[in-house]
């Protein structure tokens, strides 16, 4: 399978080009015009906003408070952005749509060596229009720059191993890259592509390569020098207790016991990875059977898919294996995934093994069900649950139109077109995400709206905010300046002062069900006014927004 040493063609070149500026176009189709989805994304914006208030780049917080949530790439990440494009949601969420488009290039320069121009470009291509690419690389979450690096960490490695010309350039690329991963999610960014790592050299016999040939006397050196100064820098000014409690509480801690209501079945992978390489993982049993007749020779003659193979299968059997369980700590196995699809593929579109005609026709099938399903939970489903979204059977027409042409295609054995459909199927779900759901979900997240409503009534006067019985970390992000806080009440009588130190003015967001008792027990020195009442979708209540005034004292 290894392909002998050559220039890339220049139509390769263009081609690669014009995936990259696919990806990112798709990618950033509307992307930064949609409020930040709480939890995640508020909590990462508030801390960039906080450090830049504090001029302190190294220390993250959140509401006056330590965050040991996650390690610093992602805050610079943001940062970044914000600087290019300002505190909304376009400069939160670019640097993770350059890291998707950027994948996607990577993965096409990256394997065409041992995969061919074709299967390298279909792995792009897949890897762009899969349904939860169009979700991650979306989010101004630290989980992109882990993807990305993981990615690159391993494939470095596949590189430095098999092509000997190459292997000291790749493999301190690999341990660099593990670098940047630790800095971007913590031990994760190496233990887990080190444990990949040794057993495939394990299962290959050749162990002993690590040490001889691994370049660890200049790749350990270089792994210390990128990742460590960071992690010493935020333990110093902490105490330590930034690393302790990072440790402890975010990797040990999530991993032992489920954190956040975040847990599921030792099988949940096996439902939500299916789920999350749609439209392409109908093709998955095709793949895995081509690979299961190739099983007795395929770490002596395919190692290259050997290790793709190891790699999926580690990655999500490692975390099938934790306490707390969420789709996105399965993405970094998508990459070999996306490959071993890519190339089956490719040997069906060359003619070299070609696709049984039942096979494709039954895929297609499945497909359609999972329209069907999408457009029956969307009619009948969300309505109950979401009152005030109605119905979104929409959601399902996408993928039951791509179905349906690519069964015409596939039955008239024009399997090019039927990928075709899949690939047109996939971006058109985007664009009905992107332009009917997101807007319609976004009226249901009152937290930009009331955080426009307060800058609007006070301009550059003094306030404080608060909250009674309910908190989104979109709320502090939106309403709050800079390093502003915002007040959890554990009691009404907590208001005056907070009213005095807003210097007059305050704003207390809370369930509409507690507005009379609220008013009830506000002072007569206080004066409050209703300037927002609206659904919230993740509590499912009506949110009020009140602005509540100190009354001047009448003169005599």
């Amino acid at each position: 399978m290894l392909k002998p040493a050559s220039t890339p063609s220049r139509s390769f070149l263009l081609q690669a080009l014009l995936l990259f500026l696919f990806a990112f176009w798709l990618l950033a189709f509307h992307t930064g015009d949609a409020s930040l989805w709480d939890i995640d994304e508020p909590f990462n914006a508030q801390a960039v906003k906080e450090m830049v208030a504090h001029d302190n780049l190294v220390v993250p917080t959140f509401n006056e408070a330590l965050r040991p949530d996650k390690p610093i790439l992602n805050y610079w990440l943001i940062w970044a952005g914000v600087r290019l494009l300002g505190m909304n949601g376009w400069g939160m969420r670019i640097g993770s749509v350059a890291l998707g488009a950027l994948l996607v290039l990577y993965l096409a320069l990256a394997l065409r060596r041992f995969y061919g121009e074709r299967t390298a470009l279909l792995t792009g291509l897949l890897t762009a229009t899969a349904l939860h690419s169009q979700i991650i690389f979306r989010a101004a979450v630290p989980d992109p720059l882990l993807i990305f690096f993981v990615t690159v960490s391993l494939i470095s490695f596949l590189r430095g191993y098999l092509l000997s010309e190459e292997r000291r350039r790749d493999y301190l690329i690999s341990y660099a890259a593990m670098a940047l991963a630790t800095l971007a999610k913590g031990p994760i960014g190496f233990l887990l592509p080190g444990l990949i790592i040794v057993l495939f050299l394990l299962s290959r016999r050749d162990l002993p390569h690590l040490w001889r040939q691994g370049q660890l006397p200049l790749g350990v050196p270089l792994f210390l020098l990128i990742a460590l100064p960071w992690y010493l820098a935020v333990g110093v000014e902490t105490h330590w207790l930034w690393d302790r409690i990072f440790i402890d509480q975010q990797n040990i801690g999530r991993y032992a016991a489920s954190m956040e209501g975040h847990h599921g079945p030792i099988y949940y992978y096996l439902l939500t990875v299916p789920l999350a390489l749609l439209p392409w993982s109908i093709f998955l049993p095709q793949t895995f059977a081509e690979l299961w007749q190739r099983r007795k020779a395929l770490f002596t003659r395919a190692p290259a898919d050997a290790f793709m193979l190891l790699w999926a299968f580690i990655w999500v059997a490692f975390f099938s294996l934790s306490a707390t369980k969420l789709p996105n700590y399965a993405w970094e196995a998508y990459p070999p995934l996306f490959l071993l699809l890519g190339q089956r593929l490719n040997l069906a579109l060359n003619g070299t093994l070609p696709l049984r005609r039942w096979g494709v026709l039954l895929s297609l099938s499945a497909l359609l069900g999972v329209g069907l399903v999408l457009a029956a939970l969307g009619w009948w489903l969300v309505p109950k649950e979401i009152p005030p979204l109605g119905e979104v059977a929409y959601l399902g027409l996408p993928y039951i139109l791509a179905a349906l042409v690519g069964l015409f295609f596939a039955w008239r054995g024009r399997l090019m077109a039927a990928i075709g459909s899949l690939g047109a199927g996939a971006v058109a779900l985007t664009g009905v995400l992107v332009l009917l759901a997101m807007p319609a979900l976004d009226t249901l997240k009152p937290s930009m709206t009331m955080g426009r409503m307060i800058h609007t009534v006070e301009g550059s006067q003094p306030y404080a905010i608060a909250t009674w019985h309910w908190f989104q970390p979109s709320f502090l992000f939106y309403a709050g300046r800079g390093a502003m806080p915002v007040h959890e009440l554990g009691r009404l009588t907590e208001l005056p002062q907070i009213v005095a130190d807003g210097q007059g003015t305050a704003f207390l967001a809370l369930p509409a069900a507690d507005l009379a008792a609220v008013r009830k027990q506000l002072p007569k020195t206080i004066h409050s006014q209703e300037l927002y009442a609206g659904y919230e979708l993740y509590s499912r209540k009506s949110i009020v927004l009140l602005r509540l005034d100190n009354v001047l004292p009448e003169k005599p």
